[in-house]
């Protein structure tokens, strides 16, 4: 009996110190839960959760989608898939699903740079298209979101597209941290009106290199990316608030509120392609009739997110034969490409018109870049009305190149 006692303790001695070898930062159990609690700063509605986890243990099957930006994507580690979203569907997996959980389904949206505005556009095909209708989604925009009201605007189109299609979808609201802080202020409002649950990590990260239980440096590797662990511990956070809303007493369901945070002018946001098959949308194409091979590309698939696009063919004939565009709308974003430094091609400024007004004048070559895309609201009514909108090289660019990467609208 003694011998057994003895292996049995050694057995627990050794499954305890693995457990907290597994705890990043070195921190004790105690204090790395009392962390994980912190960063909950709400735990919304459960209702949506609990059907969730109800039908990830029936074997049912189940789609699980994270959109953000860099951080979502994996960036930071020297393993993109060990990033916070695809440790956390590994975990969720884990704990849930039976057998293999082969039931679960996993699709990544995660872009680098992107924010709501971009997002929005993005999510009809990057989310629901290349995965399905998300029972599960997480939204990370906090970090690459300005604190402007258009965010906040776009960032509940986003929310409400996914109640929309799935009013039974759990999306969490995930704010991430960088070294000039993140806009969770702003998306909280929009989140609790919604009743989701939604993770901090700012006032806990901040709290934690404060009080010196890790360093910035073993939190993030540059200004916004998390080292493994930082990821680590995101995803740990994000399992405590689902171990949380498992655990507590069921909610009364939730619908989705008939009218919105703010107006509705982003609900339904559509994506144009150059092979425009929307009877709404007429264009003609003008110089702008190449296509850009160097656009931004997912670290998933290590292809173009943006295949279809519109890049004015270098040293154009001096026509400058502008794009132009006819269409229906309330909101319309136009996305364009900042080419990246030392590129072969150079690129020059473009001026954009809507309804004979020049709106605005866009550098594809200014400093920074990294073939990143630019988004810019340039049509922004509540009511839907025919605009004509025209894209030309400025004076001085004629033979610079300029690309349209992608635009969004809404009726």
């Amino acid at each position: 009996m003694k011998i057994k006692n003895t292996f049995l303790g050694v057995v627990l001695f050794f499954m305890c110190t693995s457990t907290l070898s597994a705890i990043p930062f070195k921190i004790s159990e105690a204090n790395y839960q009392t962390m994980i609690e912190k960063s909950i700063v709400s735990t919304g509605n459960n209702a949506r959760m609990k059907k969730v986890l109800a039908k990830i243990r029936r074997g049912e099957k189940v789609n699980v989608a994270a959109i953000g930006g860099s951080v979502t994507e994996g960036a930071g580690p020297a393993n993109f898939t060990d990033g916070y979203a695809y440790q956390f569907f590994r975990a969720l997996k884990a704990k849930y699903a039976p057998g293999d959980g082969k039931n679960l389904f996993f699709n990544n949206a995660g872009l680098s740079g992107t924010g709501s505005l971009l997002g929005i556009v993005r999510y009809q095909h990057d989310v629901v298209e290349v995965g399905d209708v998300p029972d599960l989604l997480i939204v990370e925009f906090a970090v690459n979101d300005n604190g402007d009201v258009i965010c906040q605007r776009t960032f509940e189109a986003i929310i409400r597209e996914a109640l929309t299609a799935n009013p039974d979808c759990a999306v969490i609201a995930l704010y991430c941290i960088a070294s000039y802080g993140n806009t969770a202020e702003q998306k909280k409002p929009v989140a609790d009106f919604y009743s989701l649950p939604q993770i901090n990590m700012l006032p806990v990260v901040k709290e934690a290199i404060a009080n010196k239980v890790f360093t910035n440096e073993q939190y993030l590797t540059d200004y916004a990316h998390p080292t493994f662990e930082g990821h680590q511990f995101m995803c740990d956070c994000l399992m405590g608030l689902v171990d949380k809303l498992d655990k507590a007493k069921a909610d009364a369901p939730v619908s989705v509120p008939e009218k919105c945070f703010k107006e509705p002018a982003f609900f339904g946001m559509k994506r144009i392609y150059p092979d425009n098959k929307d009877s709404n949308v007429l264009i003609s194409a003008g110089d702008f009739n190449e296509t850009d091979r160097s656009c931004q590309t997912l670290k998933k698939t290590n292809t173009s997110d943006f295949p279809q696009n519109l890049k004015k063919k270098m040293d154009a004939k001096s026509e400058n034969l502008p794009f132009k565009m006819e269409l229906t709308c309330k909101s319309l974003i136009f996305v364009y490409k900042v080419q990246a430094s030392g590129s072969a091609e150079k690129f020059g400024k473009a001026e954009v018109y809507v309804d004979g007004r020049k709106v605005a004048t866009y550098d594809g070559g200014k400093a920074g870049g990294w073939n990143n895309c630019e988004p810019n609201l340039i049509i922004d009514e509540r009511t839907a009305a025919k605009h004509t909108v025209l894209v030309k090289m400025a004076p001085g660019s004629e033979k610079l190149g300029f690309t349209i990467v992608t635009m969004g609208y809404t009726k």
